[in-house]
């Protein structure tokens, strides 16, 4: 796969010289791991009735009305004609639309906020009419198709808007790259002087309209590996779900069902070791140190005219919901993507959702990453609706049918190691096989949660016949458990997904005759053994005869 992020400065360069919106350069505020970058945009001006297009309309020679900032771990990597390229390798970015009272306490002679009783703003329709300011949110994969993210209207009715960050990236955005347009449009008016007519007077008003336009990429900087030596294994099949009931149910899709004989798309995950079955039949995915595991999409069909057929098209379901996960009904969009993780100890995490995920992330153009994953169990679920037009007067539908569908899977991701680290708990220091320690050890599993350990402790005393061993316990240990009392410390680590097995022996004390077990690698028999041929116990462990 090439990389990303190359391709993403050149696929920005050109859109530089098609779209010449940019014109100042981007202004780098902090430079920092938690930094705040303020993106420069371009203004239009536009008459009191004209429509705010903002590749047609009259760049303003007013600077914007606030500021757009991004926080967050975050850094330009290139400026492509002043739109910007930025990294944020660790979590999401925040976006906030910084600004004053300037407009908004403006007296009646003085330009000041005004309420636009209309909801069309560029190529997009918000819900409300956008009043007194809106801001709207769009994403792109290629930064020429956009697609309606999120909108606010009324914004500039107080300040309150400029105090909370508006919107957070999401991380399959940034895993695969993104394309973000702001668009920022508000009305103003002022007093331009006063008239009689017929001796009443009269105040006489102009009034423009404004539109703010940034446009940036961001993406992780990650780059998921992907070859034709990769292991690959398909996952989930398409089931009917029972129309309006929040995507539950599964029935076999029948020849007279609008989705017989073609495919979506279909997940896979690659980037594994080995796969192999858990008892319940899923999958289970081992990794071993470089490993990326990693679950991808690919869009088989052209949303808009499904099979070819353009009378079948992905519906956007305004008033969703998906019951076995038991999401709030919303506007789940164009398809809707649904990610749960379960940890090691059982708890269910709040599922990741991403709504309208077939419109602004999957493309038939490449293979899209859903995630990249660590241990744990994931479920996945893809809900999307078909609408089918078979009745039209004069391209007017006439009573479309619609039809909900499900693409559900469940795996496991698990580390292929079979080892745990024993460190210091005073010194930090990992411990080999056989040391000892005075102070006590804890247990680093790096990670690997699912391993089965069990761990013997003995005591080692001294009676008329020589050392003895005494079992204290045998029981099972965990990640992050210490040990401090003396005794011999026996780890059994079992990975039962591979099948493999490890022991090791930490000593804990500062009796001469624990450090002469663990420096000699003796058991207790053998020690007595020695003794009983005249060796003597050195105060550093070692036999001398």
């Amino acid at each position: 796969m090439k990389n990303r992020i190359v391709s993403s400065i050149m696929s920005i360069i050109l859109i530089s010289f098609c779209l010449p919106l940019f014109q100042q350069t981007d202004k780098m505020v902090v430079h920092a791991q938690s930094a705040e970058i303020e993106i420069g945009g371009s203004v239009f001006e536009y008459e009191e009735k004209e429509p705010y297009d903002i590749i047609a309309g009259k760049a303003a020679s007013v600077r914007p009305y606030g500021q757009l900032i991004l926080g967050g771990d975050i850094r330009q990597v290139e400026d492509a004609n002043g739109a910007g390229v930025y990294v944020a390798p660790e979590g999401n970015v925040e976006f906030r639309y910084d600004f004053t009272d300037k407009y908004i306490n403006a007296s009646e002679e003085e330009w000041h906020f005004v309420e636009d009783k209309t909801k069309s703003v560029a190529d997009t329709t918000t819900k409300d009419n956008i009043l007194k300011g809106a801001v709207i949110v769009q994403t792109s994969k290629d930064g020429e198709k956009w697609i309606d993210d999120t909108s606010f209207t009324d914004v500039f009715a107080s300040t309150a808007f400029s105090e909370n960050p508006f919107y957070t990236t999401k991380g399959l955005q940034l895993i695969n790259g993104c394309y973000y347009r702001i668009i920022v449009a508000y009305k103003l008016g002022r007093k331009a002087g006063e008239n009689k007519v017929l001796f009443v007077k009269t105040k006489d008003y102009e009034y423009k309209r404004i539109a703010e336009v940034y446009q940036f990429y961001i993406s992780d900087g990650s780059e998921a590996k992907e070859s034709d030596n990769t292991k690959q294994k398909r996952l989930g099949e398409v089931t009917r779900a029972k129309d309006n009931s929040g995507y539950s149910g599964k029935n076999e899709i029948g020849i007279k069902d609008p989705h017989y004989g073609w495919e979506l798309g279909q997940f896979y995950v690659s980037g594994y070791t080995r796969d192999a079955k858990e008892d319940d039949g899923n999958p289970v995915f081992l990794k071993n140190v470089g490993d990326q595991i990693t679950l991808w999409f690919n869009l088989k069909q052209d949303i808009d005219q499904l099979n070819g057929d353009p009378d079948l098209s992905i519906s956007r379901d305004k008033d969703g919901y998906d019951q076995y996960f038991q999401t709030p009904k919303t506007d789940m969009g164009r398809g809707t993507l649904i990610i749960r993780y379960t940890d090691e100890q059982g708890n269910k995490h709040d599922p990741e959702i991403y709504t309208n995920y077939l419109a602004a992330n999957a493309s038939t153009s490449a293979d899209t990453v859903v995630k990249l994953f660590e241990e744990g169990d994931y479920e996945i679920a893809l809900d999307y609706q078909v609408k089918r037009t078979p009745r039209k007067i004069k391209n007017i539908e006439v009573v479309p049918d619609y039809s909900d569908y499900r693409i559900y899977f469940k795996y496991y991701v698990r580390n292929g190691n079979c080892m745990v680290f024993p460190f210091d708990v005073t010194t930090g220091a990992e411990l080999s096989d056989g040391a000892i320690t005075p102070n006590g050890f804890k247990l680093d599993m790096a990670r690997s949660r699912y391993l089965e350990i069990d761990v013997q402790r003995s005591v080692v005393t001294k009676g008329a016949s020589g050392y003895t061993e005494d079992v204290r316990f045998n029981r099972p240990a965990k990640d992050g458990d210490s040990y401090t009392d003396e005794g011999i410390y026996v780890f059994d680590v079992k990975n039962k997904y591979t099948g493999e097995h490890t022991t090791k022996t930490i000593y804990v004390g500062t009796a001469d005759y624990m450090k002469a077990l663990s420096v000699n690698n003796f058991t207790v028999s053998d020690l007595n053994d020695a003794i009983s041929r005249g060796g003597k116990i050195n105060p550093d462990g070692t036999i001398s005869r």
